[in-house]
Formats: structure tokens, C-alpha cells, sequence
């Protein structure tokens, strides 16, 4: 199984099912002849809405055709974006935040990148880190990949095709690749890498473009305690003055000052030659004349600096191999030690012992010799069934935990009668070596092997073959499974799940008539329903259909399921729709529902995920302001201070603190 993990190329397709969507961010899916692979969230889709509610667009037995993202030590990530590799651009999630390096993201299972300081925007500033947090989702691109070392980029310019059409110079700080970027003369940004006592300092222009700035070339003015002053990671401008062979830079406010007359003035070429001639007296100007062993023993002194200190590169990228899911070798090996042990009563090393300490005892037994000899023979002989039937088990038990074979598969569904995770599997081993009809014969088979009881099982296997009907079959034969499936089963459940199934393999029209002949008409009284059906309809972008829908649900639902199912598209509202429609409803909500605390908790976040901080406090003061319980007016004060703490306005917190003390002391006077 190894090898054929290793000889998997990046960006191969395979197909397989979901067999499990786990709380750790992954989903796994059963791929060909019992390989498992695992699905990092991030990878699901290139839209930051879609990984949002990742969850929800998945199901168990859902057909899925992925991409191989990385393969090694026996592990199999997928992708549904595309491939790790230069060019790809991927939502990643910022692990750490590395003072003077960048930022380290994690853009799958496995793999992290560093996103360097001159990477995290177009417009550098002075704190480039206060724009990222940890856990934060980013948008990325995968500036190169070296020796197992991911760089990544979250430039606009990068991650952006608008920014691509209009060229490098609608940024402040375009991107420099390579030394070829540069120009001599020219100023431009950078952060200090590193420092050197006696060598200066060095200086990241772009993604490992690096710059030197020699002692004489820090100041106009003698420095004589200067570490202090350029800490690692500070912004710092300065100018080409050589690129041959190395990048020489100058943070010179000389230098500076006559490259800016030189880009600002207009004048003729006399004026522009005697510029250049200020920039090179004041380059020169500090070099020593007389004394030429000074000068060969300070460019010795750089080389020898320059070896030292070029070797710090860019930060290295250390893989992590340590996944959400436990790693189960050293069990396995405590496992099969105590299977040894429960089959023989004794360990390889006393069998050993025991067979030394029995020929050393019968060879000093001269009457007995003959049988001495039968003794050992029939000890021997034991030990070596003994030692097959170990082999055996063993070989049974890796089977099970990962089938390989058809053998396997039927071993593990009997093992297992109940798992639609195993049926599941055994369905994508036959469908990965196009037995079609091999797979429908095993779902069949398991739809009437799964306990009766087990409602949810069968419907996993039932959902299992909805897909398959969908990707293989034909719409008659999928509608066909369906009825078959609705006759014994929960006809809603059964109905839902195939609206679920048309739903995401995108087939619209399918999906619009499940609803509309059968799911609205027989289950026209379950909220689940119309709330579902309008959650397709806003991620299509049909807000008009949707607000329909909301119209004929209340006309059909019992009285005390209105306010749920309002206030269920009012969240569409803000989450597909117009957020201004969503806070109208909510309004009307609470008018008729003021004390109503999980509305005005709903109300409150999303109003807080919109960042409209003025209309946030106004909920907030009108939360504050009404005459409720204690429990409950704590609850809103709590949600108040929380939230201008996280804005970081002292004043603010000081404001609503001293006013829940003012509502404290005024219910304990009343009392």
C-alpha cells in the first residue's frame, strides 16, 4: 500500500466516497482497493462561503472526485482546488506569527508554508503582523517550493486577477523575484534580516532578494553604537548602488535625498549629470585614500562576513506530521506483542531460553538421550505451529483494518454487519475497477443486512447509492432507487437526502422538482423542509424565490413554528442575500418579541460579523435598556464588555462597566 501511495503523482483524479466528517477539520474518503485518503477543509473549494460551512455540503456516502495533493509516509491528502505546487493559490489557516520572519500558515493536513514580511501586503508598513491573527483565514499563493520549504504570499497583487490585468504599477511596493528586478538608483522598501557587528546589516527587498548595507553606508554621520538602532524586522527604505556582483544597498539620507531630486525634477541633462556626480562624491567620500591594506583587509573581512552570515536564508519550512487523528503505531505494535503473548502463555525470549535450558538439561542426562531427542522435536514442532498461527492472525487483523482485496472486503462487511462505513468502502473498492453492477448488488445486499433498527446506517448506504445512480446511472434508474428506498424508509428522510445529492452535483432543475412535487407537498408542515429548500435557492443567488418561499412556509406551518423559520431566513438573508432584509426581519421579531433572548442573540452576531460597530452598540444600548430578568440582562452586559474589548477602546469598556454597576445598584435599592 506504501508504494502505491509514493508512485501517486500530484494531481492525479480519484474517486471515492465520504466515509466520515469528523470535528478536527477533515473529511475521509474511501478511495481505490481500500485506501483511505483525508480532505483538509481549506481544500474544498476557493470560495471562503463554501469553506464556511464545509460541513454542511458534505455527506457520508457522498461521491467525490479529487485530486491528490501530497502523498507520503502513508498518507493521502486530497484537494478539490487543484495541487500543491508553484502558481496554486489556496485558503490557508495562520498557525503563528513569527516576529521579524512572517507568518506561518497551514494550507493542508500537513503542510505549512511562511508567508515572508515583504509577502503580507503590497504597502508595507512598520508592523506588517498587526494585520494577521492566529486562526485567521487567508487567501494564498504559492510563491515556490524547495526542498520540502513552502513560500506563500498573500499579496493582492498575487491573489488577485484584477491586480494581474493592471500591472505591477498600481502598487506601492511591487513584487521583486529576483535581483534582475532591481534597478541601481532606486529607492526602495525593505525589513532588516539580519545584523552583523562587523559585517553591516542585510536587508529582504522580495522573496529571497537580498541586499548588503556595509558600515559606511548606514549614516552620513559616524554611528558608534548602532545594533540597537536596525532591530530584526524593522522597515527601513534605502537605495541600490551596485548589483555586480553582489546587491550593495544605502540607507544614506544623502543618497536618498539625491535619488528623490533626480525622480522629482524636470531639469535638463546637466542638472540630472550633476545629481548623479552628488550621489557618487557622496558615496566615495568616506573611503580611505592612503591606506590600501585597510581597504583589502575590510573587503576580506566582508567576504569572510558575507559567507557567515548569507547562510541564515529564508526561514525554513519544518512539515508537521502530526495530523488530528492519533497515531496508532506504537499501539499496534503493544497490540501485537500482547497477541503474542495471549497465543503462546511465554515471549520469543523465553521460548529461546526454555529450549536452551531444556537441551542443556537433557544432554547432561546420558540414560535418557533418545528421549531427550523426541522431546525436543515435539517442543520444536509446537513452537513453529504456534508461530504460523500468530502469522495468520495477524495477517487477518491488517486485512481488516485495511482492505486491499475483494477477500477483504467480504471478511470485513461480515466482521462488521452493521457499519455502513465498510459497506461504503466495499461499494468504492467496486466501483474504482468498474464493477457498476457489483457495487449495486453490495448495496443492496446491505440495505438488508443493516439491523432495522439502525435507521441512520441504512441511510448512509442509501445515500451511498443515491450518488451512484447520479455519477453512473440514469435519472430513471436513480428515481427508481428512491421509490424502492421510500417505501421502507422515512420518506422525508429518503427525499432529503437525494435533494441533498442534486444539490451537489449542481443539477438545479432535478432539485427544484423534488421540492416542488414532493417534498413541498407531502411535508408541507416540516420547518426542516421549507428552510432547507430556501437555503438552496440563496446559495443559487434566487433571493426574489427565496422570499417567496418564505411567504408560503408561514402560510403552511403551525403558528408556534413561525418565528423559527423567520428568523432562519433572516440569516440567509445575511448570509446570501441583502443584510439590511435580514435586520428588518429581526426587527419585526423582536417587536412583537422583545424578551426574546436567543433572537436577540442571533440578532446580535451577525450584526457584530457585518464589522458595523455604530449599529452593533445601538443593538446593544437598546438590549441594555430594556426591563428583563437580572440573568438575562447579565448575559447582554457580558456580550457588551466583550465586544469593545476586542475593539480595543478603553473608554468604551470603562463606560459599559460603570453602567452595569449603576444597573446593579439600582435593582438591589428596589429590592
Amino acid at each position: 500500500m506504501r508504494d502505491y501511495i509514493d508512485n501517486l503523482d500530484k494531481g492525479s483524479d480519484m474517486m471515492g466516497f465520504v466515509r466520515n466528517i469528523d470535528s478536527n477539520g477533515f473529511i475521509w474518503i474511501c478511495l481505490t482497493s481500500g485506501i483511505e485518503g483525508r480532505l483538509w477543509y481549506t481544500l474544498t473549494s476557493t470560495n471562503k462561503a463554501d469553506i464556511d460551512k464545509w460541513k454542511e455540503r458534505f455527506t457520508i456516502g457522498q461521491a467525490l472526485s479529487c485530486k491528490v495533493f501530497s502523498s507520503r509516509d502513508e498518507r493521502l491528502d486530497l484537494s478539490l482546488v487543484g495541487v500543491l505546487e508553484q502558481g496554486t493559490k489556496v485558503w490557508g489557516i495562520v498557525r503563528s506569527l513569527l516576529p521579524g520572519i512572517g507568518v506561518r500558515v497551514q494550507i493542508s493536513a500537513r503542510d505549512y508554508g511562511i508567508v515572508p514580511l515583504t509577502e503580507i501586503s503590497d504597502s508595507f508598513n512598520k508592523d506588517p503582523l498587526s494585520k494577521m491573527k492566529e486562526n485567521d483565514m487567508v487567501y494564498c499563493y504559492v510563491v515556490s517550493i524547495n526542498n520540502n520549504r513552502i513560500t506563500l504570499s498573500t499579496r493582492k497583487s498575487r491573489t488577485s486577477q484584477r491586480f494581474k490585468k493592471q500591472g505591477k504599477k498600481t502598487v506601492s511596493n511591487p513584487v521583486i523575484d529576483s535581483e534582475d528586478d532591481l534597478v541601481t538608483d532606486k529607492i526602495y522598501m525593505g525589513y532588516i534580516k539580519s545584523v552583523s557587528p562587523s559585517a553591516g546589516l542585510y536587508v529582504t527587498l522580495g522573496h529571497n532578494v537580498f541586499g548588503r548595507v556595509l558600515l559606511k553606508n548606514m549614516s552620513d554621520n559616524f554611528l558608534k553604537n548602532w545594533e540597537p538602532m536596525f532591530p530584526v524586522g524593522k522597515l527601513v527604505r534605502t537605495c541600490v548602488i551596485e548589483k555586480d556582483p553582489r546587491v550593495q544597498l544605502s540607507l544614506k539620507k544623502s543618497d536618498l535625498d539625491a535619488i528623490k531630486k533626480i525622480d522629482n525634477d524636470n531639469a535638463d541633462t546637466a542638472d540630472v549629470q550633476k545629481c548623479l556626480d552628488e550621489i557618487l562624491l557622496n558615496r566615495y567620500k568616506d573611503m580611505p585614500s592612503d591606506d590600501e591594506d585597510d581597504s583589502d583587509n575590510m573587503e576580506k573581512e566582508d567576504n569572510a562576513s558575507d559567507s557567515d552570515d548569507m547562510d541564515d536564508s529564508a526561514p525554513r519550512i519544518v512539515f508537521s506530521n502530526h495530523g488530528n487523528r492519533t497515531d496508532n503505531t506504537a499501539a499496534n505494535k503493544e497490540l501485537e506483542t500482547a497477541l503474542k503473548s495471549s497465543v503462546t502463555g511465554v515471549t520469543e525470549d523465553s521460548e529461546e531460553a526454555e529450549i536452551y535450558d531444556t537441551e542443556d538439561k537433557e544432554n547432561n542426562d546420558d540414560g535418557n538421550k533418545g528421549k531427550s531427542f523426541e522431546k525436543r522435536e515435539r517442543k520444536r514442532r509446537k513452537l513453529e505451529e504456534e508461530k504460523e498461527t500468530r502469522k495468520v492472525e495477524l495477517m487477518l487483523r491488517d486485512s481488516a483494518a485495511n482492505p486491499l482485496t475483494e477477500d477483504d472486503h467480504e471478511r470485513l462487511v461480515v466482521m462488521n454487519p452493521d457499519s455502513s462505513s465498510a459497506w461504503v468502502a466495499y461499494m468504492a473498492y467496486c466501483l474504482t475497477n468498474g464493477r457498476v453492477d457489483k457495487a449495486r448488488q453490495v448495496a443492496a445486499k446491505a440495505v438488508t443486512t443493516i439491523n432495522y433498527r439502525l435507521e441512520s446506517e441504512k441511510l448512509n448506504v442509501w445515500s451511498a447509492l443515491f450518488n451512484l445512480e447520479n455519477s453512473f446511472g440514469t435519472y430513471d434508474s436513480l428515481m427508481s432507487v428512491c421509490r424502492e428506498a421510500s417505501s421502507v424508509n422515512d420518506s422525508k428522510a429518503i427525499f432529503t437526502r437525494l435533494a441533498t445529492v442534486f444539490e451537489s452535483s449542481a443539477k438545479y432543475s432535478e432539485l427544484d422538482d423534488i421540492y416542488k412535487t414532493v417534498l413541498l407537498k407531502k411535508h408541507k408542515q416540516s420547518r426542516k423542509v421549507w428552510c432547507s429548500y430556501g437555503n438552496a435557492l440563496g446559495a443559487q443567488g434566487r433571493f426574489d424565490e427565496m422570499r417567496e418561499l418564505l411567504t408560503r412556509a408561514l402560510k403552511s406551518l403551525t403558528k408556534h413554528k413561525h418565528i423559527r423559520t423567520i428568523c432562519h431566513f433572516a440569516q440567509l438573508e445575511y448570509k446570501y442575500g441583502e443584510a439590511n432584509c435580514g435586520s428588518t426581519m429581526f426587527e419585526n421579531i423582536l417587536t412583537s418579541y422583545p424578551t426574546r433572548l436567543d433572537i436577540w442573540s442571533v440578532y446580535l452576531d451577525k450584526t457584530i460579523a457585518l464589522r458595523d460597530i455604530p449599529q452593533t452598540r445601538r443593538l446593544f444600548e437598546r438590549a441594555v435598556g430594556l426591563k428583563l430578568p437580572m440573568k438575562k440582562m447579565k448575559f447582554f452586559y457580558k456580550r457588551y464588555i466583550d465586544f469593545e474589548k476586542s475593539l480595543g477602546v478603553g473608554g468604551k469598556v470603562e463606560y459599559v462597566q460603570n453602567k452595569a454597576q449603576h444597573y446593579i445598584q439600582q435593582e438591589r435599592s428596589e429590592d
